[in-house]
């Protein structure tokens, strides 16, 4: 701050300036104190206060006074020096290894700080952080808030290798490419915090949703350590027991734990990916152009696919990219839930996020920084994830092969494109009224009208891939295919259903892929119902007369149905059996 300073423990004198006089109440003709002199001024001072000393306190040691600014009452500790200053408690100073601190470390739980920032390295343990953590503070890791670092590195040695390469080629000299450098340094910097800032969403979406997802990352944990060259004791991750314990107190692993199961879920991944055909497929080229500066990209767009580097650069884009937004454990789960092989889930999530325009999402969910608490913001994420995860798994159940991103982008936006806009008004009865009330919660949470609607609607939207599908085997305009799917979907109630099926426990893998293949199931009938109303009735009708039409001709099943389907619904007891009737119940009204 204005005014301040960091001298060595060992210096004579320390000088003063004119914030310092002011802060500590210091005569104006003071320009330098002992150590021992600033010591006694800072306990004086208003400062004191937040240190928690005794009554009438008038000198310590300038070791004592660091231990007592260590566990000061104040909002930020921010460490960035050399040494480790907080352990656990059940660690020793022997196991830390800095003796040079042994005097003035505290443990985590001793610690009274709001938020932590690690400027320097290994100013934590990790088993400290954890306690501090579990005691209720905030804190990443080093690597995480460091990291912007290793990224500037990343670039400017990428970027020089590509005008290196250039200069060499005649292209530009020297000083042209200095000055190009220069020119991008603003850019950079805006790239490197953005990929940073999406890692700390990353990051804030995972505590959030930690107890809950407790189970998934036992299994997540358990499985990097098998295929991911996890180490568990030495990340200091907990064990199954630990984990037990968390779960029956309603725990869930702290953000520093979350950020080394984010780094392996990254590293695994690009390993994964480097290893295949996917930086080289033409559709990921477009990596390149977003990693680089604008200027380098206008200049020499040409030269970009010659980097020597370029199948490593596409690949840690489009992995930061897949984890920063599905979340640490996206890849495990749907490889879980439909089999697939990473490289499918990376290309299906890349034609999610495309069709549906998530990029625009997420910048609208930016830009409500300080307007919105974090924790709302982070709800308006995890609505966009849910779409994610819905629609990535309902292109691996539905391509076998191995997917054409670029055909499927051309294939599915238009439609979606003109239909998203619409669910509002396309939804009818109940399904509308639950829409409206969503949004008109958002909206209470002061998130922006617009949004908010478009958030509520948003895994209403899931449903645009199956009518696009159809539309395209019943050769019907979207818009027409659209009417009676939601007309039907109403009328079955799969609102309903589909609440009660969320509703079920994902306690271990296999009631999770039962509870998917339960919502996957509903789905899939209401997409063949739609198909059928469609194909045999006249298209002259209004929507809900088409469906009625339908069930006129198809009275006795449809009464057997409904009769079913009413006792089912009208209950107060679902679990996996009732909703699986439900489900056949359904399922005999398309034959």
């Amino acid at each position: 701050s204005a005014g301040g300073g960091v001298w060595p423990r060992t210096a004579k004198s320390v000088p003063v300036s004119a914030p310092m006089r002011t802060a500590l109440g210091l005569a104006d003709d003071v320009e330098a104190l002992s150590p021992a002199e600033l010591v006694r001024a800072v306990l004086l001072a208003p400062v004191a206060a937040a240190l928690a000393l005794a009554p009438g306190t008038t000198a310590l040691t300038p070791l004592q006074l660091m231990h007592a600014i260590l566990v000061a009452d104040v909002d930020l500790l921010w460490n960035g020096g050399i040494g480790t200053y907080v352990k656990a408690s059940g660690e020793t100073h022997a196991d830390v290894g800095d003796k040079g601190n042994d005097a003035i470390r505290v443990n985590g739980s001793e610690l009274r700080v709001r938020v932590v920032g690690e400027g320097g390295n290994l100013g934590f343990t990790q088993l400290g952080r954890i306690e501090y953590s579990l005691a209720g503070g905030h804190i990443n890791t080093d690597a995480i808030d460091n990291s912007a670092g290793v990224d500037t590195s990343d670039h400017e040695v990428n970027i020089k290798i590509l005008l290196d390469q250039i200069v060499r080629e005649g292209d530009l000299d020297v000083e042209q490419r200095n000055a190009l450098l220069a020119d991008m340094t603003d850019e950079v910097a805006r790239h490197v915090l953005q990929h940073n800032y999406e890692q700390n969403v990353l990051l804030g979406n995972a505590r959030l949703q930690a107890p809950a997802m407790l189970s998934v990352h036992q299994r997540f944990i358990a499985w990097l350590e098998e295929n991911g060259g996890l180490d568990r004791q030495l990340e200091f991750l907990p064990s199954s027991s630990v984990m037990d314990q968390r779960h029956s107190a309603g725990l869930g692993l702290t953000s520093s734990e979350l950020a080394v199961v984010a780094a392996y879920s990254k590293i695994t991944l690009t390993a994964t990916i480097l290893d295949s055909s996917l930086p080289d497929e033409p559709w990921y080229a477009g990596a390149l152009r977003r990693y680089f500066p604008g200027p380098l990209v206008q200049r020499f767009d040409d030269r970009l696919e010659r980097h020597p580097l370029r199948r490593e650069i596409i690949t840690t884009w489009v992995s930061n990219d897949l984890v920063n937004r599905g979340g640490t454990t996206f890849v495990f789960r749907a490889q879980e839930e439909t089999g697939a092989s990473p490289l499918q889930i990376a290309r299906a999530y890349t034609l999610v996020r495309e069709v549906y325009r998530l990029d625009d999402l997420w910048a609208a969910i930016e830009a409500l920084d300080n307007q919105l608490p974090t924790a709302t913001q982070s709800i308006l994420y995890l609505e966009g994830r849910r779409l994610l995860d819905r629609c990535t798994r309902w292109i691996l159940q539905g391509r076998q092969a191995s997917i054409d991103v670029a055909a499927e982008v051309a294939r599915f936006r238009p439609d979606v494109d003109r239909l998203i806009g619409q669910i509002p008004d396309l939804l009818v009865g109940a399904e509308q009224e639950r829409l409206r009330s969503r949004a008109a919660e958002f909206s209470g949470l002061a998130v922006p009208e617009d949004l908010a609607l478009r958030i509520a609607g948003l895994l209403d939207s899931f449903s645009l891939l199956d009518v696009v599908e159809i539309a395209a085997a019943v050769k019907l305009p979207a818009e027409e295919v659209a009417e009676v799917y939601f007309a039907i979907s109403e009328r079955i109630e799969v609102d309903r259903m589909l609440t009660r099926i969320t509703a079920l426990p994902r306690d271990d893998r296999w009631t999770a892929l039962a509870r998917s293949a339960l919502r996957y199931d509903l789905y899939a009938a209401l997409a063949g119902l739609t198909t059928n109303v469609l194909t045999s009735t006249d298209s002259q009708l209004p929507a809900m007369a088409r469906i009625e039409a339908w069930e006129d001709a198809n009275r006795e099943g449809v009464t057997r149905a409904q009769g079913t389907l009413e006792e089912i619904v009208s209950s107060d007891h679902f679990d996996l059996a009732t909703l699986s009737v439900a489900l056949r119940t359904i399922r005999t009204l398309l034959r």
